[in-house]
């Protein structure tokens, strides 16, 4: 922090323009804040204040003075960042937003799914706005959950600020880091294996002090004052076990039985890189570098965050040269040491290749991505304006700047730049991992049969399928998988952690299930199982019937069961039986008018009708 505070007392001062509190018309939505009081927004604690967003779905444009549509209520905002937040005036921010008692208050903004934490990124040392929203959409592409973004225009306390990116906050969330949540009473068992989620940072703060568990590591969540001393410890010894492996002989932690796949899933490390590595991030993973564990889960990589200083838009560590990999740089700062070491595994290396090769194929294709640039520079063509006539810094020094910036004095100039930057630096990454030599005894996930037929009673409701008897792997990490359904009118699914697939049966027929196994280096298998949902259990005979009718119903579990005849029209005709541990029931219908019946069985769980012909 000390050397951040010199460096910062040596940058030129740039005078920046003022925009006086007009009207103005945007194709962004519209943050309008207004501190209680007009008090000045500090790091820690939040300050109370008023949101409203002006954000016209359909299109149109947005007005500064437009009722709020989108938001218009309470929020609670403090500056957020490291080195962003030392300079002049334009600050990111991280709000909460709240009720009218002052308590968080989840709400769905732009459609993402509901939360009270959000940020307001200032990019400031990014005058494309870009490179953070690519870094994130590349790395959902992956199927990984990374902060989904959108550019808007902030309004404070009546002075314009310029072009923010609101961006979801890295949280535990169903709809963001999705593992458990982990109460401060959970000590021992199973409990304390998580969730947890860490990050690697070389700032120092008295927050991080207080948060951090050795080795550059500051717990996220729980959050310091929530988290109790035995999980700290837990996450600690649980991170410093993978650790003092992979501080050991290369036979030993890239042993693919023993080694590093005993303590984290290979596959989020793998796309860690991609991401950081695609960005040319020169502060990949010494800085903002994020893991999670679940419980009784292994250790993930991610989410990514914090890429406005990749792609050749910092001179640190070396004037943002196309060439070279981040993750063995000899002059980067903070980066753990076993990023390395993993590089160097010949599975960890290969499977690389694998992964980027298959991104390169379709999501990662060069003109995919750069579309991507061009729909936001395009979508920020007349904000870039305000923005720029507030904050003069196009072609002007103020922090890390790479060669050429005086040159790359309009908006367009700086987008062209990093398209450049990224065709070559994906080219390069090209040439570096396409000649990759598979390694012996890489494994391989096997299966008897990709095409799997099974048939299941109706009346068994629900089956459970252990999926880990349908593929084999060489080795003794886990498997992981991914289920979808063709037809769900027939029968619904519910894929559990450990493998185990719960089947609910919902009506005679057939239907798909595509069953996907992944391995930890990210390989995949994928086996079509065509389930037939039958009712061998319940026989109606004969049908048409005279006289006599024969059901025989399967009632292994002792049900209670409720037997009735009902007109077509659903008159109650006769009540045929009531009772359990009935298999087997004759019912005489000599005395029942000929037609068409509906014969209802009622379970615990269920009804089935079926139609009888009776034709005395």
């Amino acid at each position: 922090m000390t050397k951040l505070i010199l460096l910062l007392l040596l940058i030129p001062s740039v005078s920046y323009g003022q925009t006086k509190n007009k009207i103005f018309e945007s194709n962004l939505p519209i943050f309008i804040i207004e501190t209680e009081n007009r008090d000045s927004i500090v790091d820690d604690p939040k300050i109370t204040a008023h949101l409203g967003i002006i954000y016209n779905v359909n299109g149109g444009l947005n007005y500064s003075d437009d009722p709020f549509n989108e938001y218009d209520g309470h929020i609670g905002i403090e500056i957020r960042g490291n080195s962003t937040a030392y300079f002049d005036s334009k600050k990111p921010y991280s709000f909460e937003t709240r009720d009218n008692l002052g308590q968080d208050l989840n709400v769905s903004l732009f459609g993402l799914p509901s939360e009270s934490d959000w940020i307001l990124r200032s990019s400031y040392f990014d005058h494309t706005f870009i490179r953070n929203p690519l870094a994130n959409y590349m790395s959902r592409q992956t199927g990984y959950w990374a902060s989904k973004t959108k550019h808007v225009e902030v309004v404070l306390n009546g002075e314009y600020q310029g072009i923010y990116l609101f961006m979801e906050k890295i949280k535990r969330d169903k709809n963001r880091v999705n593992i458990n949540k982990l109460k401060i009473k959970e000590t021992s068992g199973e409990d304390l294996t998580g969730g947890y989620i860490w990050e690697i940072t070389g700032f120092r703060n008295y927050k991080d002090v207080l948060a951090n568990f050795g080795e550059n590591r500051k717990i996220k969540y729980p959050k310091y004052d929530k988290i109790h001393p035995i999980q700290l410890e837990y996450i600690q010894k649980n991170d410093n076990a993978f650790r003092t492996k992979m501080d050991s002989s290369p036979n030993i932690y890239a042993n693919p039985n023993s080694g590093y796949v005993e303590h984290i899933w290979v596959e989020s490390f793998i796309y860690e890189v991609i991401i950081q590595e695609s960005m040319r991030n020169s502060d990949a993973y010494g800085f903002s570098g994020y893991y999670h564990k679940d419980k009784n889960g292994l250790i993930n990589a991610g989410p990514v965050w914090d890429f406005d200083q990749s792609s050749g838009n910092s001179s640190y560590p070396d004037n943002g040269v196309v060439e070279g990999w981040m993750i063995k740089h000899p002059d980067t700062n903070n980066t753990p040491f076993y990023w390395s070491k993993l590089f160097d595994d010949p599975y960890f290396k290969y499977s690389l290749s694998l992964r980027w090769k298959e991104l390169r194929a379709d999501k990662f294709k060069t003109e995919k991505l750069l579309k991507y640039v061009d729909s936001i520079s395009s979508n920020l063509s007349l904000a870039q304006n305000r923005e720029f006539k507030k904050w003069p810094v196009l072609g002007q020094y103020i922090w890390r700047e790479t060669q050429g910036y005086e040159e790359r004095n309009t908006y367009q100039k700086e987008v062209d730049y990093l398209k450049v930057f990224l065709r070559k630096r994906w080219d390069w990454m090209d040439l570096q991992l396409t000649n990759i030599p598979k390694p012996n005894g890489y494994p391989q996930i096997l299966i008897q049969n990709d095409k799997i037929g099974k048939r299941f009673d109706l009346l068994d409701q629900t089956v459970e399928l252990d999926l880990n008897i349908l593929f084999s792997f060489p080795f003794d990490s886990k498997l992981k998988f991914e289920t979808s359904l063709t037809d769900n009118n027939i029968l619904s699914i519910d894929l559990k952690k450990n493998g185990k697939l719960e089947i609910e049966l919902k009506k005679l027929g057939f239907s798909n299930v595509l069953i996907m196994a992944k391995d930890t280096y990210g390989n995949k298998k994928t086996i079509t199982l065509d389930v037939e949902v039958v009712e061998n259990s319940l026989i109606i005979f004969p049908n048409p019937s005279s006289q006599k009718i024969n059901i025989l119903f399967k009632n292994e579990n002792n049900n209670q069961i409720d037997v009735r005849l009902y007109s077509i029209k659903g008159e109650l005709i006769d009540v045929i039986f009531q009772g359990s541990n009935k298999m087997h029931i004759i019912y005489d219908c000599d005395k029942v008018s000929n037609g068409i019946y509906l014969l209802k069985i009622k379970t615990d769980k269920k009804i089935y009708s079926r139609k009888v012909i009776i034709n005395n």
